[in-house]
């Protein structure tokens, strides 16, 4: 197909999702085996797009997403489309991801009653799971949140990742 093809193919994979693609997931696209090829695809369009609003940013289990520089976004705020969580509905998000499963209304013991629109929004958005228990409701991660953060999808993992989060912020 030609290395020129296949970075566009790449690019437009990544315009295209609404998460992070894994070079296995980008090796498909492309319709090869070969990882190597799929990485030094990802690292031309990388190098290309240095020039550009856009760049690639690397996750923690191998995959790669495309974004929107920081220094663009205060003079589009009005034209992007996608969702910026608020700073609060972040912590929200923090704590079912440290805490999950957790009731709603222990959530909202611990955050403030603002966390019913933060639920509203995080589940609308997919990242937050909502099963009704009796009054209230069981929250936790979805795959999308683990994917879209490059995390797996096990609660257990996540909780360790966001304690070492937690204590690399504690220590400086």
């Amino acid at each position: 197909m030609g290395l020129e093809r296949d970075k566009a193919l790449v690019y437009a994979a990544l315009y295209a999702s609404d998460r992070p693609l894994t070079l296995g997931e980008l090796k498909e696209v492309l319709g090869t085996s070969s990882e190597t090829y799929v990485g030094k695809v990802v690292e031309e369009l990388r190098k290309e797009l240095e020039r550009s609003p856009f760049e690639l940013v690397n996750t923690a289990r191998d995959a790669v997403m495309l974004r929107l520089r920081e220094e663009y976004l205060p003079k589009l705020k009005g034209l992007v489309r996608k969702v910026r969580p608020s700073r609060g509905m972040l912590k929200t998000l923090a704590v079912i991801a440290y805490e999950q499963p957790i009731h709603l209304s222990r959530l909202a013991r611990l955050r403030g009653g603002h966390v019913y629109e933060h639920v509203r929004q995080l589940v609308s958005l997919g990242f937050v799971e909502a099963r009704r228990v009796g009054r209230t409701k069981v929250l936790k991660t979805s795959k999308k949140f683990a994917s879209y953060f490059g995390l797996e999808d096990d609660e257990e993992l996540i909780h360790r990742k966001l304690q070492e989060g937690l204590e690399r912020k504690m220590r400086g």
